[in-house]
């Protein structure tokens, strides 16, 4: 049981730490993203610890930044001014262990 407990924690600062390391020291840059898609993720259950809790439907963007597809969710007003197919200034980190890309700000600078 306390093994198990142990594991956990382990894998779970490991993780942190991977995340950690990823990200550290790499410099925001500002480049283009292509919107490739506007998707609404519909309502669905989510399970936080031992309890399901619901996730009302909300809307996301799939970005094409560098050759790397990503998802970003906006707030609300920038979603509703940005249209499928087109390009917006983003500013972004790329990991430096697995490439994976944050989106630092997108389409207002």
């Amino acid at each position: 049981m306390f093994f198990f407990l142990y594991a956990i924690i382990l894998v779970c600062a490991a993780k942190a730490m991977f995340d950690f390391a990823n990200f550290a020291g790499v410099r925001t840059q500002t480049g283009t993203a292509c919107v490739v898609a506007k998707r609404i993720v519909p309502e669905h259950w989510e399970w936080i610890g031992r309890t399901p809790v619901r996730v009302k439907e909300y809307e996301t963007l799939d970005l094409q930044i560098g050759g790397r597809l990503t998802t970003y969710r906006p707030v609300p007003w920038i979603l509703d001014r940005t249209t499928a197919n087109t390009t917006e200034p983003v500013q972004f980190k790329a990991g430096r262990l697995n490439g994976k890309v944050q989106v630092e700000k997108f389409k207002y600078l």
